[in-house]
């Protein structure tokens, strides 16, 4: 019997795609290839403060990259069930 339950693994997967996610805003910033309006935001909140903008642009585009993710499935599936109706 394995020494990990179910949760620890969701866990574990959780923290790997969030890793994953804060890479990928790293190298937006580090390549100087972010999101505008994001970007504006997180630098309006920090009042100007580039280095605080740039910790809360992390944040926002983690949070925005989840976000889009749940829209590009909800879309699929909604696309999935609109064929299957068709094809019924």
């Amino acid at each position: 019997m394995s020494q990990y339950s179910g949760a620890s693994i969701l866990e574990a997967h959780d923290k790997a795609t969030e890793e994953k996610l804060y890479a990928i805003a790293t190298q937006e910033l580090i390549q100087n290839t972010v999101r505008v309006g994001l970007w504006a935001k997180a630098w309006s909140s920090a009042g100007g403060n580039d280095r605080e903008a740039k910790a809360l642009y992390l944040a926002l585009r983690v949070e925005m990259i989840r976000a889009e993710h749940c829209l590009h499935t909800s879309a699929a599936d909604w696309r999935l069930r609109i064929a299957m109706d068709r094809a019924a």
